[in-house]
């Protein structure tokens, strides 16, 4: 049997799509039991200083996420998202990790859609030009996975976030249908696997994808543009 522990804040951020592969995984393997702890944000001013020092909690480089594998091994932040992309293609690496990236920045940092002067305006348009970048790479595959995969991949988890982080965002960001065909079946495949199925209806995704405390605000703006 193999047990998983995740630690980490109780938003989106930039691990959801180890989330959904680790999801995914245990509903389809009874061996593995997988479960989630949160760190809150509501409690950080009071609590987080405290725990980032205690590395049962914050691991190794004192900081989240932290995976603990069967309570013999310790996956600190950078390694455990560097292990995970040694098997990821690296213009998939580059693209996925950017379009995550940039739609937390952008949201962090609540960039001006409106304003090209917006020291962020720029990132929005690279959101943009990297899925069309995915979408192009995943439609030369003869599956709807990536690299000709009968079943899903790690790259298939990141890209499908990546995809649904920009569209959940911001509709703006995403290119036009023909230019996003070949992402819109990835998440309609990806949706229909049992471990995401019974993910989404248990509503175990988090409507907050960031740490910001203006995030609610900026978010109640953006959906009035």
């Amino acid at each position: 049997n193999i047990k998983f522990r995740l630690y980490y804040w109780n938003c989106r951020g930039r691990i959801q799509a180890v989330r959904y592969m680790l999801e995914d995984i245990a509903y389809t393997y009874k061996s593995v039991d997988y479960k989630e702890d949160f760190e809150l944000l509501e409690k950080a001013p009071e609590l987080w200083l405290q725990h980032k020092s205690d590395e049962t909690i914050s691991g190794p480089f004192h900081n989240l996420p932290v995976l603990h594998w069967n309570d013999t091994h310790t996956f600190g932040q950078t390694l455990t998202i560097d292990l995970l992309e040694i098997y990821i293609n690296g213009v998939v690496s580059c693209a996925y990790i950017d379009v995550i990236s940039n739609v937390l920045i952008c949201i962090f940092n609540g960039v001006n859609f409106e304003d090209r002067n917006d020291q962020n305006y720029r990132l929005t348009k690279k959101i943009s030009t990297d899925l069309k970048a995915l979408n192009n790479l995943l439609k030369k595959s003869s599956t709807s996975f990536y690299y000709n995969q009968s079943e899903a991949t790690i790259a298939d988890y990141f890209v499908f976030e990546a995809f649904t982080i920009a569209r959940d965002y911001c509709q703006k960001l995403i290119p036009n249908e023909e230019e996003c065909q070949a992402l819109m079946k990835l998440e309609q495949v990806m949706k229909e696997r049992p471990g995401l199925v019974n993910y989404f209806n248990k509503d175990l995704l988090f409507k907050r994808f960031t740490g910001s405390l203006k995030e609610s605000e900026y978010m109640k703006k953006l959906y009035k543009i």
